[in-house]
């Protein structure tokens, strides 16, 4: 066979992981260090490194994690011309430089676009590399141990940057945000058009990961190398907690990894002239990248019209069909990209493996640098068994963007760059839903909570009428409202959304104290408030009465919703707050709590969900009935009235424990009571009723 000299190859490919055990400052790995053991691996892989070496033009650093996000923090400082300084270690000179764009998509995208230029002539050779220290990172912060990775090397470079947005404001303001909060959307419509309910699409998750965990297992580069089992997959523990609905920790994406990897490529002809053994050259048969339409603008959030058109076009490109494809490697960040792939090539998973590595939640979820992994790990594969065909899947943002490539041994007489996008003309093209921003009842498709320290921390839904589909989140701190949605599969059941100031709120299935209806969300409930509405007064009872009404980090949640839809209800004109049993208003703060290192977390509203409340417009009267301590008593001087029993006493302590009235105390107190009063109160105290 007669091939074309500059046809594209990949010659040399280089893994490198670290298990750093947080000790030794010189021995820490970083992103540089990982970059140049990778790349180095690379071009020893090749065979004639030293050939190879001098051949490159083109150095191409993937998008670090610490670079991906805007205002991101760098603890220890950063390398700002990765390529250059990475070119520089390695001894190239007068290579062209690019740090690539965000995206998990990029190593093949990368691959494809270098493939590209080798063959047109517009480089020789070039060497893709990326690395994550984020474990190295997160070790050493926890052991206050100070890393220095500013090393940097100047010179030209094209910084591709962090590209468009992939969600849009509406998405933004209205709760979509991390890939932990976004990819539930797909994950719960694709449950739903599988007709499984919550506990056997979990089952489902935890099956297919149980496979991806025993490759992990076997893969000397794995920064997780250990077989987990779908029960332990499938079942909450501490090792094993709620991250969103419906993933626990072990069904996403683990990005606390310490590994690099490398791949270089140029051409049959330079190949020849460098001396290396056709034996390491593997060919890119096909490829695509396709993008995908903003998540709400998608007509099937159970679908990936993106994933579908990238593989086909690779397919197609390579002239094969799946039965064709020995090997894969379908980007597993979350479980519902891999079923999703699966499904448009028609694989059972449950009987072709469908990664080569382990996938980003056991292998390691290297950033925007995993699938350099997977195609590093192809190409062995591939030289290991000539003529078989391998199919690589890259994603990046919330199935934002694709990128496949397909791969073999097997020689390509005649190679050409893909020409056609009519893929990515067909999703353009596509209709997309009207997006509602109004006030308006509908039907959930779709829904998730996130889950922070074991408590449920924001959420959203994603419903549709007749009018079009509404994307709406949970107002900030309303846990019950949270939990209620948690409680039962929300899919299918009535919402109502309000429209405020430019933001879709997910309502409460019934007002305070009012019964949810059978078809909407679960009822809410309160653990350690009772409320009451008599008319239009609202009683807003403290029921922890054997702690003497103290508070912590859950009551002052609870108080914070009720006293948001006290103010909301129009039908409530003023609140009564008050303590159960006779002993106590409200000790303050529970220090018992505090001892034992629980949450101690506040709502924006402040201690109690009222001390931080300056826009009340209706009136709150406390009915002081015992002891008014420390927060108890700024509760009291935040209402507008006090009722106050023979038996109230006040007083704020907190001075006595290293502490001051920090809730409003010192502020309020002063301006209350009045210089008079309280010089009273110091000269006279033994006429006094109360303790201050």
């Amino acid at each position: 066979m007669a091939i074309d000299p500059q046809t594209p190859i990949m010659v040399g490919v280089g893994q490198i992981v670290r298990h750093w055990d947080g000790q030794s400052i010189e021995d820490a790995p970083g992103p540089l260090g990982l970059q140049l053991a990778a790349a180095n691996r690379a071009l020893a892989d090749s065979g004639a490194g030293d050939a190879l070496r001098r051949m490159i033009d083109g150095v191409v650093v993937v998008r670090a994690n610490h670079d991906s996000i805007e205002g991101a923090r760098h603890p220890f400082g950063r390398c700002t011309n990765p390529p250059a300084t990475l070119a520089a270690k390695l001894g190239v000179k007068g290579a062209r430089c690019i740090y690539s764009v965000v995206g998990g998509d990029q190593p093949q995208a990368l691959v494809n676009e270098a493939a590209e230029a080798i063959f047109a002539g517009d480089a020789e050779a070039v060497l893709l590399a990326g690395a994550e220290a984020t474990a190295a990172m997160k070790q050493a912060l926890k052991a206050r141990l100070t890393l220095d990775w500013s090393y940097s090397v100047e010179g030209p470079r094209e910084d591709r940057g962090l590209g468009p947005s992939l969600l849009t404001d509406y998405e933004r303001v209205n709760g979509l945000g991390m890939p932990t909060q976004t990819y539930p959307a797909f994950e719960q419509a694709l449950r739903a058009r599988l007709g499984l309910d919550r506990s056997a699409y979990v089952a489902l998750m935890s099956e297919l990961w149980e496979g991806f965990s025993q490759v992990a297992a076997e893969n000397p580069h794995s920064q997780f190398p250990q077989s987990r089992s779908r029960d332990f997959l499938a079942t909450p523990s501490d090792a094993n907690y709620p991250i969103a609905e419906p993933y626990l920790k072990w069904h996403v994406a683990q990005d606390a990894v310490n590994q690099g990897a490398a791949v270089i490529l140029t051409s049959v002809g330079a190949a020849r002239r460098a001396g290396i053994d056709p034996a390491k050259w593997v060919y890119l048969h096909g490829y695509a990248a396709v993008k995908d339409r903003p998540v709400m603008e998608r007509p099937d959030l159970s679908r990936s019209r993106a994933i579908e058109a990238a593989l086909q076009g690779a397919l197609d490109m390579a002239g094969k069909t799946v039965p064709g494809i020995d090997l894969f490697d379908l980007y597993s960040c979350f479980p519902c990209a891999v079923l999703l792939a699966a499904e448009a090539l028609g694989v059972d998973w449950r009987h072709t493996r469908c990664t080569v590595t382990g996938g980003l939640p056991f292998f390691g979820g290297a950033g925007n640098n995993y699938s350099m992994h997977a195609i590093a790990a192809m190409a062995e594969r591939l030289r290991a068994s000539p003529g078989e065909f391998g199919l690589v899947l890259a994603n990046g943002g919330f199935l934002s963007k694709e990128a496949v490539g397909i791969y073999s041994t097997e020689p390509i007489e005649r190679w050409q760059p893909r020409r056609d996008d009519g893929g990515q003309r067909d999703i353009e093209d596509a209709p997309a839903p009207a997006l509602l921003a109004e006030t308006t009842d509908a039907v959930i498709d779709s829904y998730t909570v996130t889950w922070k320290k074991g408590r449920p921390s924001r959420g959203y839904v994603i419903a549709s009428n007749e009018q079009g589909r509404v994307l709406a989140r949970v107002r900030t701190g309303h846990r019950a409202t949270l939990a209620s949605l948690a409680e039962q599969d929300a899919i299918g059941r009535s919402v109502r959304i309000v429209h405020e100031q430019g933001v879709n709120f997910v309502e409460p299935a019934s007002r305070l104290c009012e019964p949810a209806p059978a078809i909407g969300l679960a009822a809410r409930r309160f653990g350690h408030v009772l409320v009451e509405r008599r008319g239009h007064v609202l009683e807003v009872t403290l029921n922890r009465p054997e702690a003497m009404n103290a508070l912590f980090s859950e009551v002052h949640f609870e108080l914070h919703e009720i006293w948001d839809d006290f103010d909301r209800d129009p039908d409530l004109w003023v609140a009564i707050v008050t303590g159960a049993g006779d002993r106590a208003f409200c000790s303050g703060n529970d220090l018992k709590v505090t001892a034992k290192g629980g949450d101690m977390s506040i709502p924006p509203s402040g201690f109690a969900g009222l001390c931080s409340r300056f826009d009340r417009t209706k009136p709150v009267i406390a009915a002081v009935n015992g002891v008014a301590m420390g927060g108890g008593f700024e509760i009291v001087l935040a209402c507008d009235l006090a009722v106050a029993a023979a038996s109230a006493r006040f007083a704020l302590p907190e001075v006595k424990v290293g502490l001051y009235a920090a809730a409003g105390g010192v502020q309020r107190l002063t301006r209350q009571i009045g210089r008079k009063a309280a010089m009273e109160r110091r000269w006279r105290p033994t006429d006094a009723s109360s303790d201050g």
